[in-house]
């Protein structure tokens, strides 16, 4: 069963109607909120009484047999039902994005007030990161890019071994890529009240970049983060994505040379309630002496996939 995180505004109503059509609709599970005609039943039973059963959820979802979970929902309201790895979502650029929410209130809530008061109000700050808060990006089982919907399909599809067809639905413009044009002090403003979102769309491009690539080579791709880098030594994590249940053998390098090649095979009892593969035990580390400003990266051995996409810098001890 895949959860889907339908950010708004990122092609998710083409996405949730694609898999309507791929799953048929009865086996779709929705949570767009309590008062949504969207929202299934069973949702507004067990999510939206008191007190909230969260395990019955997930139970009925099984009796029913779903396909899909998904909706308007943060990444961690059910990743601990279903697991990271079956947690996919849609990401779009920031200030395309919120012009198109923008377009979106204007065109069905009447919406008066301009662009500039939209996307001033705190609530609408780092909104695609704020959904994503507490789940680590590398971790998430598929982000797909908007603009890149029709690769993103295909990756996903192959993925999770499912059909779901390209539409484009619930837009204003006439393509997804299409741009809404925008003021260039609008432009500089909400770049700087959307620093989080920008770097995160960032990094979620350059990721895609490279998973896309090894997708066209046919090689797996692995979800991995080094999540620590200290004059005493590094650690971090990886897992394959999909059904690959094998430790990922990962090298590590030190000022572009390759220093060692280690398993990822220990517990990392932080990642658990994301249900990741091997019962969590996707953790590595490599107690080593490195000096301030050395530069550490890490590669998938068998892949060549680089982690992360930048070297990391050693940081010079506290005072």
């Amino acid at each position: 069963m895949i959860s889907f995180v339908h950010i708004p505004k990122t092609a998710g109503t083409s996405f949730r109607l694609g898999a309507e059509r791929c799953f048929g609709k009865e086996q779709i599970v929705y949570d767009y909120g309590k008062d949504s005609p969207a929202t299934t039943p069973l949702t507004v039973d067990t999510l939206y009484a008191e007190p909230k059963d969260f395990w019955s959820f997930k139970s009925l979802c099984e009796r029913k047999r779903a396909s899909m979970v998904g909706g308007h929902v943060n990444a961690n309201r059910f990743v601990s039902l279903f697991g990271v790895d079956q947690t996919l979502t849609f990401l779009r650029e920031p200030l395309q994005r919120m012009a198109s929410e923008y377009a979106h209130f204007v065109r069905h809530y009447e919406y008066k007030g301009s662009f500039h008061d939209f996307y001033s109000r705190t609530i609408m700050h780092n909104r695609q990161s704020k959904i994503l808060h507490g789940v680590d990006v590398e971790a998430i089982g598929f982000v797909g890019l908007t603009e890149r919907y029709a690769e993103s399909l295909e990756v996903l599809n192959a993925r999770y071994a499912i059909d779901i067809p390209q539409r484009e639905d619930n837009i204003g413009r006439k393509r997804l890529e299409a741009k809404h044009e925008i003021s260039a002090e609008d432009v500089a403003e909400f770049k700087r009240l959307n620093r989080r979102d920008i770097r995160l769309y960032d990094q979620v491009t350059e990721l895609f970049d490279q998973r896309f690539r090894l997708f066209q080579e046919g090689k797996s791709w692995a979800h991995a983060r080094l999540v620590e880098v200290k004059p005493q030594g590094i650690a971090g994590w990886a897992w394959w994505a999909g059904e690959h249940d094998e430790p990922v053998a990962v090298e590590v390098w030190v000022n572009g040379k390759h220093l060692e090649t280690i398993a990822a095979v220990e517990l990392r009892p932080g990642l658990c309630r994301l249900l990741p593969p091997r019962g969590g035990y996707v953790g590595f580390h490599l107690p080593v002496k490195l000096k301030p400003s050395d530069k550490v990266q890490c590669r998938i051995a068998s892949t060549g996939q680089w982690f992360p996409l930048k070297p990391s810098r050693v940081p010079k001890p506290e005072a």
